[in-house]
């Protein structure tokens, strides 16, 4: 199970860096782009178009490595009051939750995708294909899909250790 854990870790991190990499994709064209209007009255054709373009793999790109740094914002002040066996009942349900949300938007960007590259949908001003963008964020969702599990199958022994330790009817006092 470590191996799988260690392999997850090395795909996010490399699907993060190519989110970086776009981040600073996007930078370079934005600044080419201005001093090109600004010094030659001539921008570069299609920038607001590489940009959403780009946005796609940004945010689908970088969803599963802050998953699995466990750096997404939560909200846990109720939480850490409850008892081990109801954040137990929260998290499997969670995890359950985004397992299925995640796995029908990956299928319905399958779909899509499947659409976009029947159709040879392009872009308007580059003529760019539309359908292997579509895969990299299914890439991204699959990669975050894989990432919550993990999370939560690493929360377990926690769980488990927390129950022995705490029994279900002592509540932490308020701060």
């Amino acid at each position: 199970m470590r191996q799988v854990g260690r392999v997850l870790d090395e795909v996010n991190r490399a699907l993060h860096y190519g989110a970086g990499a776009l981040i600073i994709a996007v930078m370079a064209l934005t600044i080419y782009n201005v001093l090109g209007r600004w010094l030659f009255a001539a921008g570069f054709r299609g920038t607001v178009e590489l940009t959403q373009l780009a946005m796609i793999g940004i945010v689908y790109l970088g969803l599963a490595y802050a998953q699995s740094r466990d750096n997404h914002i939560l909200v846990d002040l109720l939480y850490n009051r409850l008892g081990a066996r109801t954040r137990i009942a929260l998290d499997v349900f969670a995890t359950t939750l985004g397992v299925i949300v995640l796995g029908l938007l990956a299928w319905q960007l399958y779909q899509y995708a499947g659409v976009l590259q029947a159709g040879n949908r392009v872009t308007g001003s580059r003529g760019i294909p539309l359908a292997p963008f579509a895969f990299v964020a299914i890439t991204g969702v699959i990669a975050f899909l894989l990432a919550i599990i993990r999370t939560f199958v690493g929360r377990l022994p926690t769980h488990r250790q927390r129950s022995r330790d705490q029994p279900e009817d002592t509540r932490q006092a308020p701060l």
